[in-house]
């Protein structure tokens, strides 16, 4: 390209981009309310939808050392992954996490807990998003092996762990027990209520008979216990009875000679009653978040449970006891959103829930995009549309003026007109349509005068 080529191209785009610079300062010189308003509706469209989660999440997981907590720990992995920090808080067991779960001023955003602890209606501020795992009931004792309703009468009277107060190990003891006319009274030291971690030291040194916990197969409480062969598990012989009157349990088998095939342990099927990990969160929870939460538990679903053949199972919502988030039913009726993988979590959400929204808000704002980019021409062309406009009723009035006054008010009018042209910004695009619009006004003008003489001879 010759150097008179590059200065001559060099000229036109800065003329263009001058041009362009022109007709912004003249859309918001003049059309500053219309942007103003598209501005704060756009804003308030944002902090209503709320796109952005939150960096930071907080989950109650229950005692140190339980399936909570490992649970608790593959969804800080996941979360990681994406960016958001997941800080797991330990309670004391179920109840604790659902209360600081509902506790609008505790940090805790949400809590893992048993199935069947909450009741209908007792926790209006939290969602469910489903149950996440199973959890057996374990009942391990010294002494010899028992069998039946013969478990009952050997461990009358005999001093029990059975968990802490309020945690699912001792609500579900205490409903199971209740049903055999068995009630747990806060003042019988035989029912011992302290941690796993104690309860499991007191039983391996014999001061107690037996310990309940409500735990996974892969939790380090239970591997430690089943790691001492002089501990055994009590077969729940009555398990599906149970489970008919519990409709959120659940039955599981620990087969024979599952836990060690050369000893054959256990020498006979283990029957045992399970309940689910439910996930609460709290109702205002960012609707990304719930929905990483729903894609974690079914990531990690596959790894769980897998010795009670269990997997592929969750999320799942199994405890009806406290309402379906809206986010999880579109997850359960849906799966995924098809987003999800190519993009970051956050906007994967955003789209999935605000498609529809979307769609409405782009009819409407589409067309302005759409006019920005030209907004010199446009502005131009319409000026330039309006004038002939006014060109053409002065020449139809003209036409059907009787009157010279009549003909000197519309030689006012073009008067007028051309003294507002003359401040006019017009692309350079649209030149020749401009003076072919100038001219075309000349032509009115001149046909007005000669109307006049004619109207003033004929007087």
């Amino acid at each position: 390209m010759s150097t008179k080529n590059s200065h001559n191209l060099a000229r036109f785009l800065k003329n263009r981009l001058k041009e362009e610079h022109l007709a912004w300062r003249i859309l918001f010189r003049e059309e500053w309310v219309s942007l103003l308003v598209l501005f704060c509706g756009l804003v308030l469209l944002v902090l209503f939808t709320r796109p952005v989660p939150p960096g930071d999440v907080t989950l109650a997981v229950g005692q140190p050392g339980s399936t909570y907590e490992l649970i608790g720990k593959r969804y800080q992995e996941i979360f990681a992954r994406e960016g958001v920090t997941l800080k797991l808080v330990h309670t004391k067991g179920s109840q604790e996490s659902l209360v600081e779960a509902a506790d609008g001023k505790s940090p805790v955003n949400a809590g893992l807990l048993l199935g069947g602890i909450a009741h209908k209606g007792e926790y209006p501020e939290l969602y469910s998003l489903g149950s996440v795992d199973y959890l057996p009931l374990w009942l391990f004792y010294r002494g010899p092996v028992l069998k039946g309703q013969d478990a009952l009468g050997y461990l009358k009277g005999k001093p029990i762990a059975i968990g802490l107060e309020g945690s699912g190990t001792e609500l579900l003891l205490k409903k199971m027990l209740a049903m055999r006319g068995i009630h747990l009274r806060e003042d019988d030291a035989n029912f011992r209520r302290i941690p796993h971690a104690e309860a499991v030291q007191q039983l391996l040194d014999g001061q107690i008979a037996a310990m309940a916990i409500v735990d996974g197969f892969d939790s380090p409480t239970i591997q430690n216990l089943l790691a001492h062969p002089e501990l055994k598990i009590f077969d729940f012989a009555y398990a599906a009875a149970y489970v008919k009157r519990m409709p959120y349990l659940d039955t599981v088998v620990i087969p024979r000679g599952s836990l060690d095939l050369t000893k054959l342990d256990p020498p006979d099927d283990i029957h045992m009653i399970a309940s689910t990990v439910t996930l609460l969160v709290e109702k205002n929870m960012h609707p990304a978040i719930q929905q990483l939460f729903l894609a974690a538990t079914n990531e990690i679903g596959d790894e769980n449970n897998l010795f009670f053949g269990k997997g592929d199972t969750f999320p799942a919502y199994i405890d009806r006891s406290i309402p379906l988030s809206p986010i999880a039913k579109r997850y359960y009726d849906k799966g995924e959103p098809w987003l999800a993988g190519l993009m970051p979590f956050w906007i994967v959400s955003y789209v999935d829930r605000m498609w529809l929204l979307a769609l409405g808000v782009l009819a409407v704002v589409l067309p302005f995009f759409r006019l920005v980019p030209n907004y010199r021409l446009f502005r131009s062309r319409m000026l330039i549309s309006d004038a002939y406009d006014e060109i053409k009723v002065v020449e139809r009035r003209m036409y059907e003026a009787k009157h010279v006054a009549e003909l000197r008010y519309l030689q006012d009018r073009l008067d007028q007109l051309e003294a507002e042209i003359g401040d006019f910004w017009i692309s350079s695009d649209e030149t020749n349509r401009f003076f072919t619009m100038k001219s075309a006004l000349e032509l009115v003008r001149r046909e007005i005068v000669l109307r006049i003489k004619y109207l003033e001879a004929q007087d």
